[in-house]
């Protein structure tokens, strides 16, 4: 079957426009959640279990806020170096929050869409070890069922829809694979 022109051009257009609102909708998923990523000293062991110390008492230290602000920065970035201390570590640890694109990425119970999003991010000493990350706001770390993750999930002022995407509710499985592809297009492109 051989396609004409105007044909192209319509496909395109429609195509475009249905990305377009994807991705409106989308930023917006993106702009509700704050993702936290733990860097780690170094791949040895040691640094490892450190990582994964700090990681629990950065998560302690924001356990009960809503969102993520100077004072709760400090909170965290204490906590990380008082966790290290406890260890005998004296490392240095910077705490910031910053916006950071992300592949997708896959959880247990939940899925989230590659994108551009804000992100606390931990790095201990040098940080060239492997990370560790989740979504902090809402607090959807804490490896909880189905149920309590869209309760948690509703709380933090995400919609139905949105719950539904990041879930993988049948209705929105090609919608995600397409905004997942138009973001790693973007991506590839230096637009994000």
């Amino acid at each position: 079957m051989k396609w004409r022109k105007w044909e192209i051009v319509l496909l395109t257009a429609l195509l475009l426009s249905f990305a377009g609102q994807m991705l409106w909708e989308d930023g917006a998923l993106e702009n509700k959640l704050t993702r936290l990523h733990v860097l780690a000293a170094s791949d040895r062991d040691q640094d490892q279990q450190l990582k994964l110390i700090v990681r629990d008492a950065v998560l302690e230290a924001s356990n009960g806020a809503e969102r993520v602000d100077r004072v709760l920065l400090c909170r965290m970035t204490e906590a990380a170096r008082a966790a290290l201390r406890r260890e005998g570590e004296e490392r240095p640890v910077r705490v910031t929050l910053e916006r950071y694109y992300f592949d997708t990425r896959e959880y247990p119970t939940f899925t989230l869409p590659a994108g551009v999003y804000p992100a606390v991010r931990v790095v201990i000493g040098e940080g060239q070890g492997r990370n560790w990350w989740c979504v902090m706001f809402p607090p959807l770390c804490r490896g909880v069922c189905q149920e309590e993750l869209e309760e948690l999930a509703r709380e933090g002022g995400l919609s139905d829809e949105e719950i539904g995407l990041i879930c993988g509710e049948e209705e929105y499985v090609i919608r995600f694979r397409l905004i997942d592809l138009w973001h790693r297009l973007l991506h590839k492109l230096g637009q994000i």
